[in-house]
């Protein structure tokens, strides 16, 4: 009975992991359809905006010419030179306009240009005669109109209109020709009316999917199966064409990628429960024996009870072996990281001097392409090797085995150098040096400053990604030097100050940005075992200055203080 019940368990775990499993591959599949619509209409809205823009511009652009005191002279005198070349050629190459007709102020074509040619005499073309003798004598209208107060200005008045030229959509604008001083005046009703025609062609279609940061997209005449697609609408209220494109579709794209990690883990998962399962029968049957073993020894009790006491006393010198075990086992574990820490360096320095000499020797592949792989193993070596120094460092200073080996030396040069070396790992930032004040000779553990240093420095462009400027001052009186090192970064809570220098603390701020909470700590007592102090002010989103104080005192150079 007891078998027979764990089997049934089993199926219904089972049973019950599919069904959660599809039920959240069912929601996934829903959360894609639904963000794939959501990103579809955006595509749609661009698109739209982008054909909203080219029709917008035509007017735009033909203000150039239609606004000009030399335009309205020269149309008034019939001057047709001047016109083919300051109005015809002129939006034709400049703006790509295809055709630009000029009609005189009573309605008579008195200029035409049609497809990069001059048309002599002056004619409309069989396919656009209609559209452009009603465009002119709507426009004309709206000039002979009495102007309302608020009403249009006349020198922003211009009909668009998009409509098919032939078989092929275009948009078409009238505006009338005026002085662009009050030099001149015109009557009503007088102007001369120029009216320019775009094709909506390929370079028009380019135009909007670069506006809509699409590929792929293209004019088709009639409304098609696909989802991705935008009528042109004309004035009369028809469809010209339609904008397709292929549709971007990042749920969908999402789900691909992680549909054969997904089926791996549902199998997984599936094989899991199945051996727990099993798992559970086993232990069923091993209930079963041990009941029957308890049913043999029920008239033995005292026999039992010793042999349990005996396995308890196993036990537990068992466990107090293991315990001694674990104990080794990770003094071990720390004597292995310290001496995996040292044996690290060495690869490591080799791993650089080879980066160096394969930046001196470009002799059969790219010099620059050698270059910058070299300083990108640099670079990661770097990284490492500070790391190393100071998780040793910590290490050395939690044990009291660090000792400081001060001797004299330029604190100057080495903060300059410090500078020049995180300059060449991040060349998007600015170190501003300010150094002049500071003493020639110091007395220093110039290994123990140069980690300071370095940390400092790391941080503050670290912490400052779109803050380039990095300040490093100095300042100098009697007693003390005092170094302060600014951002302009991320900075800090005012709550994360006092716990900043605490080993492994991090602040909130630097969520996100990789980092190990041990060098504000290791910076704190290498400059407190200097006889100096580190100062903190940051404000949250305004930067974080870092100050250290350190004692002008000159000491022997074989001088060694310990922790």
């Amino acid at each position: 009975m007891k078998v027979r019940l764990t089997s049934h368990i089993t199926l219904v775990l089972v049973t019950l992991t599919c069904a959660a499993a599809m039920l959240l591959c069912g929601f996934a599949w829903l959360a894609a359809v639904k963000v794939d619509d959501f990103y579809l209409r955006r595509q749609a809205d661009f698109v739209a905006q982008g054909l909203e823009e080219q029709i917008n511009a035509l007017p735009r652009e033909q203000e150039s010419v239609t606004k000009w005191d030399d335009a309205f002279l020269y149309a008034k005198q019939r001057n047709h030179e001047w016109l083919l070349d300051n109005v015809g050629r002129w939006t034709s190459r400049y703006f790509g306009h295809d055709r630009t007709y000029i009609f005189d102020d009573s309605n008579r074509l008195m200029f035409a240009f049609r497809d990069g040619a001059d048309a002599m005499p002056p004619r409309l073309g069989s396919d656009d005669g209609e559209e452009m003798t009603a465009l002119a004598g709507e426009m004309r209208a709206a000039l002979l109109e009495p102007k309302k107060p608020g009403g249009e200005p006349l020198g922003q008045m211009a009909r668009v209109r998009t409509l098919m030229i032939g078989s092929r959509p275009a948009i078409t604008s009238a505006r009338p020709i005026l002085p662009s001083s009050t030099r001149m005046q015109i009557e009503a009703g007088q102007e001369f009316i120029a009216i320019s025609v775009k094709f909506i062609d390929a370079t028009a279609v380019e135009r909007i999917a670069h506006y809509a940061r699409l590929e792929g997209m293209h004019l088709a005449a009639s409304k098609s199966g696909a989802r991705a697609q935008v009528p042109v609408s004309s004035h009369g209220g028809g469809t010209v064409g339609h904008l397709v494109w292929k549709p971007i579709r990042p749920g969908l794209m999402l789900l691909q990628q992680i549909a054969p990690a997904g089926l791996g883990c549902l199998a997984l998962l599936i094989a899991a429960v199945f051996w727990l399962g099993r798992g559970l029968h086993r232990t069923s049957l091993t209930l079963i024996d041990s009941q029957a073993e308890l049913t043999h020894h029920r008239n033995h009790l005292e026999e039992i009870v010793a042999d349990r006491t005996a396995e308890i006393e196993r036990q537990r010198a068992e466990l107090d072996r293991l315990l001694a075990h674990e104990r080794q086992v990770n003094a071990l574990q720390r004597q292995f990281v310290a001496m995996a820490s040292h044996e690290f360096r060495t690869p490591l320095a080799i791993i650089d001097a080879a980066a160096q000499r394969l930046c001196r020797s470009t002799t059969n592949v790219s010099g620059d392409y050698v270059r910058e792989k070299a300083g990108v193993i640099r670079s990661a070596v770097v990284r490492m090797v500070d790391l190393m120094e100071s998780i040793l460092a910590s290490g050395r200073l939690e044990t009291g085995q660090i000792i400081l080996k001060r001797s004299e030396g330029d604190l100057k040069a080495l903060l300059a150098g410090c500078c020049d070396r995180q300059r060449e790992l991040s060349r998007s930032h600015v170190f501003h040096l300010d150094l002049e004040l500071m003493p020639d000779v110091m007395t220093f553990d110039r290994s123990a400053m140069e980690q300071v240093f370095s940390n400092l420095i790391s941080n503050a462009v670290k912490y400052s990604p779109n803050a380039p400027d990095i300040y490093v001052r100095a300042r100098v009186d009697e007693k003390m030097v005092e170094i302060a090192i600014a951002d302009s970064g991320i900075g800090m809570d005012a709550d994360d100050l006092p716990k900043l220098f605490q080993p492994y603390y991090r602040a909130r701020s630097a969520t996100g940005i990789a980092g190990t909470g041990i060098g504000l700590n290791l910076v704190k007592q290498v400059v407190e075992l200097h006889g100096g102090s580190v100062e903190v002010t940051s404000e949250l989103g305004k930067g974080t200055t870092f100050t250290i104080s350190l004692p002008i005192e000159i000491l022997l150079s074989d001088q060694q203080v310990a922790a």
